[in-house]
């Protein structure tokens, strides 16, 4: 990392204004989308002499209250195949009656929990969609997830199994396309990605006048620089899946995916660098020496990481999936975040042994105040399962997105301000001709 001029400064602040420029775009391009929401899927429904697929779930959605609808149709996915016209069963049933329906081995006793059915048919000219079969959810006691089915146990496909395309559109009242679990998520990130563009801005001037100071920038600082705008990418990123599917109700995968790619990126770098400074980087020592081997092993949890991400995303639509974080991912993820927490834990008590009581004292605040970082995702992730299937997805990601802000404040703090870090650790030696050695946590 070798000194830069002050116009780096000015090249971040560029940055900030390219990622609003970058949301504009955004949320014109999502005008342009069409103005429907549609949940696909692809299904084998009948029975044959190997097996009977007379049931398959189809979909859900969290209904808030009031008078919410949905549309469904069907068609063949290999034309010519089924008698045309012919009827199934679109079978609707509510949360509360669904993990008995999940347990119940005869898929067609499973109709007597449901709540509403209806006959939804094949198109009567081959391979066109059949006729809309809508309906419509009323409640006024607290919002519910309701699920759909479609059966065949009036034994309409008798030769085989067929494969039938399936479309199904929701509406709240009011003609939202969110599930109750998302209706807060457009403003919410809204609110966000405008505190990251107040933060980035106030980053990049301090890091200007810091630069001016000392006459370069620390690497610890291009790191978190890296982070920052790796989140605010992210933000950028997810704000605008997030309007394209307020219009049309399926969003962009590929901007979503690329989000949750950079926002783990961004944690498992913060992460890096906390375990880096916990072994005494900065403190006992102004070299990567000792410290070398840290960034391979978090290259390969960076890697881990977003392997798991994209897994995740190639899965299909489940009745148990309500947020990222369910199931066996969410599982990975914790037990990947207690690692590294022990791994800091054992590195910063070391680096507290080798030094005086100043760095033993400053190690306890920074090891507290990593230490919340840390456990922040196995902490919330835990708070989340307390909590009914349709809160668990604001639950969490406010969580974790509360706790990145803070983490990026604090260390913006620890590395810019003129503090007992700032003096004591390698921040403070000045490249310049006469500068200034700093003078280490020595022992006392």
């Amino acid at each position: 990392f070798p000194p830069v001029s002050p116009s780096v400064a000015a090249v971040c602040a560029s940055m900030a204004l390219s990622g609003r420029a970058l949301l504009l775009c955004l949320c014109v391009g999502h005008l342009l989308q069409a103005h429907a929401k549609l949940q696909k899927s692809t299904l084998r429904l009948g029975r044959d002499t190997r097996r009977s697929a007379e049931w398959q779930y189809v979909g859900k959605f969290g209904f808030a209250i009031g008078q919410g609808t949905y549309e469904a149709r069907l068609k063949e996915t290999v034309p010519g195949s089924l008698p045309l016209g012919m009827p199934l069963q679109l079978e609707v049933y509510i949360d509360e009656d669904w993990p008995h329906v999940e347990t119940m081995t005869e898929v067609c006793r499973k109709k007597e929990r449901s709540r509403r059915t209806r006959d939804i048919a094949i198109g009567s000219e081959a391979g066109e969609w059949g006729p809309i079969a809508q309906g419509s959810i009323a409640q006024n006691v607290r919002p519910h997830v309701w699920y759909f089915a479609i059966s065949d146990c009036r034994g309409m496909l008798k030769n085989g199994t067929y494969g039938l395309d399936f479309e199904i559109e929701f509406k709240q009242d009011g003609g939202s396309h969110f599930s109750v679990e998302l209706q807060w998520a457009t403003s919410a990130n809204l609110l966000t990605l405008l505190g990251c563009s107040a933060f980035l801005w106030s980053f990049c001037r301090r890091s200007r006048s810091f630069l001016r100071r000392t006459g370069s920038l620390h690497p610890v600082i291009w790191s978190l620089g890296g982070v920052v705008i790796l989140q605010y990418l992210a933000q950028c990123l997810h704000t605008g899946h997030l309007a394209i599917y307020r219009s049309d109700g399926q969003g962009s995968r590929g901007m979503e995916l690329l989000s949750e790619v950079l926002f783990v990126l961004c944690q498992v770098i913060q992460s890096s660098l906390l375990v880096t400074i916990g072994m005494g980087y900065t403190l006992l020592q102004a070299k990567l020496h000792n410290t070398g081997f840290v960034l391979p092993i978090c290259g390969l949890v960076a890697l881990v990481h977003v392997l798991l991400v994209i897994l995740d995303k190639a899965q299909s639509e489940a009745s148990h999936r309500f947020t990222d974080h369910d199931g066996s991912t969410g599982w990975i993820f914790f037990g990947l975040r207690l690692a590294i927490y022990a791994w800091f834990l054992q590195a910063a008590n070391g680096t507290a042994r080798q030094g005086g009581l100043k760095l033993q004292a400053f190690i306890a605040k920074f090891r507290l105040a990593a230490s919340l970082y840390f456990l922040a995702y196995p902490g919330t992730f835990l708070v989340m399962l307390l909590f009914a299937p349709y809160l668990r997805e604001p639950v969490m990601e406010s969580g974790l997105m509360v706790a990145q802000v803070i983490s990026n404040v604090w260390l913006a703090s620890l590395f810019l301000d003129r503090g007992a870090y700032f003096e004591a650790s390698s921040l403070s030696a000045s490249p310049l001709p006469g500068g200034g050695m700093p003078t280490f946590f020595k022992q006392e």
